[in-house]
């Protein structure tokens, strides 16, 4: 059952981010050619397309984190022997999840002010509260991807995660 939920959860963050990225970059090439080929290019799509962009780019990180492909300095960890690597990776791990748990209260924070001065975008009058409900919600995605590579290394004695790290750093 953990295996099809956690099947489940990785295709939610990959679907999601992408769809996030696909509809803002659509919302550019769509103004684009409103402004070469009609000559009206809208304002609206310039807002949201970043809306978008911003949303898909903060979820992939929580990607990114999953598969290793955040940026890390290998040349030295590649050099440590296989007990410190895990001891490395237990303090960045746990420094990451502190991150996490900051980034989160603070965007709860950010959120909650937002609802209460009642703030909107600009041009479009849309509530920013909605637009920044990225930050607790990527939060809580990274949370989850740190406290995963924890239970990872601590579990067994981190036997499955030395096998990975053997292998290139990927499950």
């Amino acid at each position: 059952m953990l295996k099809g939920f956690r099947d489940f959860y990785d295709a939610f963050e990959d679907y999601f981010s992408g769809l996030m990225l696909f509809i803002g970059l659509s919302m550019i090439f769509i103004n684009v050619v409103l402004r070469y080929f009609w000559g009206r290019p809208q304002s609206l799509l310039d807002e949201f397309s970043v809306y978008f962009i911003v949303w898909g780019i903060l979820a992939g990180v929580a990607v990114a984190l999953r598969n290793n492909h955040h940026i890390k300095v290998d040349m030295l960890y590649n050099a440590l022997s296989a007990k410190i690597k895990r001891y490395v990776s237990m303090f960045s791990n746990s420094v990451g999840l502190a991150f996490a748990i900051f980034y989160t209260y603070y965007g709860f924070q950010l959120v909650n002010n937002y609802i209460e001065s009642g703030q909107r975008s600009a041009d479009s009058q849309f509530p920013l509260w909605i637009v920044n409900m990225i930050m607790p919600i990527s939060g809580l995605l990274f949370g989850i991807r740190f406290i995963d590579k924890l239970v990872l290394i601590f579990k067994n004695g981190g036997k499955e995660w030395h096998e990975i790290e053997a292998k290139g750093g990927h499950h």
